[in-house]
């Protein structure tokens, strides 16, 4: 159907960008975008998405759509997996080559997927993102971190970017402890941090101490209910 696209009978268009797309794939994927698409009469079948692109700020994120993550949405419907550029060089065998992969697409990405409550492509964002959280200190992680903390929501119960984040951190915590960087996150973004601790049931948090002077009152502030 990929090749067919010429022939479809809907088109959603975002800034500049068209994607000719056919109604039941739309169907099959979001129901949020199904009822737009429905609620278009035959002579109207396109959908005006507002434009809105990232171009490496936070505000502009959820209120419109980004057209190359629309793209990267449309590439999804009907190939169920992510683009070559968004999921990069699955099987990387260094961290070098595993930090040249986009975490901040594929955080954008995800926010889009809440969005129009696209579930399999939130499923398989999480997939390579957990993958390419191999590497702790990757170039793109604070960025990310801030979009996902800032722009995306997670229920209690559900496993989403926000706890892939907290786990990856805590797992290689031998060495993300060392970096500056993630010192900083943790004091910029207290629910990481409060997330990273739960992660850590042998801490020495939870026996009256903390990771580093900076984090003591991120951790005091942010956690819930107990004393430290």
């Amino acid at each position: 159907m990929w090749d067919d696209r010429s022939n479809a009978d809907f088109e959603i268009r975002c800034g500049n960008k068209k994607f000719k797309i056919h109604k039941r794939i739309i169907r099959a994927h979001s129901d949020v975008l199904a009822k737009a698409c429905d609620n278009r009469s035959f002579e109207a079948s396109i959908l005006d998405l507002k434009a809105h692109p990232y171009n490496g700020n936070l505000n502009n994120l959820g209120d419109g759509d980004d057209p190359e993550i629309v793209e990267e949405m449309v590439h999804f419907f009907y190939h169920l997996e992510l683009s070559p550029k968004a999921r990069g060089m699955y099987r990387c065998a260094t961290d070098e080559e595993l930090s040249g992969h986009s975490l901040i697409l594929l955080a954008r990405i995800y926010v889009l997927a809440e969005k129009y409550f696209i579930e399999a492509l939130k499923a398989k964002v999480l997939h390579h993102f957990s993958y390419m959280m191999r590497c702790p200190i990757h170039p793109e992680l604070v960025e990310a971190c801030h979009i996902i903390y800032k722009k995306t929501v997670e229920p209690a119960g559900e496993h989403g970017l926000r706890t892939t984040v907290a786990k990856a951190l805590a797992r290689d915590w031998s060495t993300s402890k060392k970096s500056g960087e993630h010192d900083k996150l943790l004091q910029e973004i207290p629910e990481l941090a409060f997330r990273v601790l739960k992660e850590l049931p042998d801490s020495p948090c939870r026996h009256g101490y903390c990771f580093g002077e900076g984090h003591v009152a991120v951790l005091r502030t942010a956690a819930p209910g107990p004393s430290w």
